[in-house]
């Protein structure tokens, strides 16, 4: 048996798994199956899809486990119930971003390193994000991606470390989406009030998240754009998965409008992934990632080295350093004018 070879050609043929879980989700299996076996016939019925083709399509699934078959009878498995947009940790936003957006720009990734452009400029005629106010169906894959990925994302490792919750009374999420980042805070911070900075088109979707957990009269909308001021007053302040998305210059950018608005009791609470500063064989998904990143908006993924290299540069500093779930750390930063007496954990 050519092992090597296996291997190689499973890796090529990547996109066509891909590409099969993308079609499921956008044709809707998934939804169809959450909790309910279907027939064959039923469920090409009501996903009118030509029967025999559908059975050819669900097979793969089946062999992939993501799908259990039995005398013509579907029902999800475990991998394809995470699937489903009712589950709640469901990654069907996620799949369905990566499918409209990422992997027309990924299949531009040659042209566009030959000719030192980002993949996204050979695909769109718009900047990333200026796309997403002016498209309204980018802005809803976009936002409901980061929106199911913040709820998910997990802090006890910070909140445990932490003994100041009566001492925040203002915190301040710049470019917080619809806040589910910000919501997170102010649970633990029970005697704060928060204010969601992000570009005016997000207001409604957050207004309407913040009404949902109950927190709208504790947080608030504020329309503002990181690159050209921060509020001040923030005991303190969220950046979260913000910088990846920018080059050093404008990271640096941001930074310094935080660092201009914050006091020396000020902190920075920023998550982002962090790469290891050597290659390691088990950080691959990372580094794709850092790909991703790059092939959508020209951003990056960085070492620990680099995040330190930005924050001198904008006379910011760590103070303490919090490993997260799912690779994410969360960096706690302060004025580099201002002594501290945690070290970095």
């Amino acid at each position: 048996m050519d092992i090597q070879g296996n291997m190689i050609r499973s890796t090529i043929q990547g996109f066509s798994t891909s590409y099969l879980l993308y079609t499921a989700c956008e044709l809707g299996i998934f939804d169809a199956l959450y909790q309910e076996r279907r027939h064959v016939s039923l469920l090409a019925e009501e996903l009118a899809i030509d029967e025999d083709i559908l059975f050819r399509f669900m097979r793969p699934l089946v062999a992939l486990k993501y799908v259990n078959e039995e005398k013509n009878y579907f029902n999800l498995l475990p991998l394809g119930e995470r699937l489903a947009g009712q589950a709640k940790d469901s990654l069907k936003d996620f799949l369905l971003f990566t499918g409209r957006q990422a992997m027309p720009y990924w299949s531009k990734l040659c042209e566009a390193i030959k000719m030192n452009k980002i993949p996204y400029q050979l695909v769109e005629k718009q900047p990333y994000f200026q796309a997403q106010i002016q498209q309204n169906e980018k802005f809803e894959v976009f936002h409901n991606m980061m929106s199911k990925t913040s709820e998910q994302l997990q802090l006890d490792t910070y909140f445990a470390a932490k003994k100041d919750w009566h001492c925040i009374k203002t915190i301040i999420d710049i470019g917080g989406g619809s806040g589910e980042i910000i919501v997170k805070f102010l649970e633990y911070y029970r005697n704060a009030q928060g204010v969601v900075i992000d570009l005016q088109h997000v207001q409604q979707k957050a207004e309407e998240k913040l009404a949902l957990y109950g927190f709208d009269s504790r947080c608030t909308f504020q329309a503002g754009d990181f690159f050209h001021a921060v509020p001040r007053s923030g005991d303190l302040y969220i950046l979260s998965r913000i910088l990846h998305d920018w080059e050093d210059e404008a990271a640096i950018t941001i930074l310094r409008n935080i660092a201009e608005s914050m006091s020396e009791n000020s902190a920075l609470t920023i998550i982002e992934k962090i790469l290891p500063e050597v290659i390691e064989g088990n950080a691959s998904h990372l580094y794709m990632t850092d790909l991703n990143i790059w092939t959508m908006c020209g951003g990056k993924e960085r070492t620990q080295s680099q995040f330190e290299a930005l924050f001198h540069q904008s006379d910011l500093k760590i103070k303490a350093l919090y490993p997260l779930k799912e690779d994410d750390y969360l960096i706690e930063i302060v004025k580099k004018d201002f002594e501290y007496q945690e070290g970095i954990i």
